[in-house]
């Protein structure tokens, strides 16, 4: 070893016996706790607590991080005496040699053998617990049977509401429209929506074409602007409310809102002054 190989070490050593650390292991987190981890491997393996030649590539790796991110998180570990910087090479194939707080890899060491020992005493729990009399053994495969069978029970179970639930939503989303709406059958939904867009145009033409008309007959001009509205108002809750593939409840449920829309309809025209006079007043003729 080199004299100034050595007194490099030598003040890293130091250092590192010398200087309090400012924060515990236990504190560092993310890229620095990757680093510090690695490097005590490192010098777990030398008597004297040295790391072996470390290049950035290298703890590059280990972070799984950038070569600047690794040099700022090196030089924050030293900020905080973690870490303490011995032999090193500059320039390409360079190298650095670290020397950890001899407090941080005491408490490093400590935490270790904690590890291994609770490690240890797990793996000697489970050999323990594999040693298991017949009737112990008679007992769990009772118990593992019945638990099958409860497991198969409830899985038939629920294969069948997810079938059940299945039928219903392929029920509820058969969305098949009848060949005279549009015109031929069709497997396309918006092509068919397009048509019935198409009748209810046509229908609004028809409409507005009776009210420019202005028949003389009242009760013939109600009877087409009324079925009019009615033959729209089919097109557009069947197949633009979809309730032409809902439940009959649904339909059912509709007729709440029309019969209270009769109700104020014929409210408001018999509280309007004069409008109890005749129909096509109450109409707003």
């Amino acid at each position: 070893m080199s004299k100034e190989k050595y007194d490099k070490n030598k003040e890293a050593l130091e250092l590192s016996n010398g200087n309090e650390p400012l924060v515990k292991f236990s504190e560092l987190t993310g890229i620095q706790s990757k680093l510090t981890n690695y490097i005590f491997d490192s010098c777990s393996k030398d008597s004297n607590g040295i790391s072996e030649k470390l290049t950035i590539k290298e703890l590059c790796d280990v972070a799984n991080t950038s070569a600047p991110s690794v040099k700022k998180s090196i030089l924050r570990l030293r900020d905080k005496n973690i870490l303490f910087k011995g032999e090193y090479k500059d320039g390409r194939g360079g190298w650095t040699q670290y020397v950890l707080s001899r407090k941080v890899f005491d408490d490093m060491k400590e935490l270790l053998t904690v590890d291994n020992s609770a490690e240890s005493s797990g793996n000697k729990t489970v050999d323990d617990a594999k040693k298991e009399t017949p009737d112990e053994s008679n007992e769990k495969a009772t118990a593992k049977t019945a638990e099958e069978t409860v497991d198969n029970t409830a899985k038939t179970s629920t294969n069948e509401k997810k079938t059940k639930a299945k039928d219903h939503h392929d029920e509820h989303h058969d969305h098949s429209f009848p060949d005279w709406v549009t015109f031929g059958h069709t497997d396309n939904p918006i092509d068919a929506f397009v048509k019935i867009f198409a009748w209810l145009v046509f229908w609004t033409i028809l409409e507005v074409l009776a009210i420019v008309q202005e028949f003389d007959s009242f009760i013939l001009n109600m009877i087409i602007l009324f079925g009019i509205a009615v033959i729209k108002c089919w097109f557009i809750c069947s197949f633009f409310m979809h309730m032409k593939w809902d439940p009959p409840l649904v339909n059912y449920t509709a007729s709440v809102p029309l019969f209270f829309l009769l109700v104020l309809f014929l409210a408001i025209g018999l509280t309007t002054p004069g409008a109890v006079d005749d129909l096509a007043t109450i109409c707003g003729f």
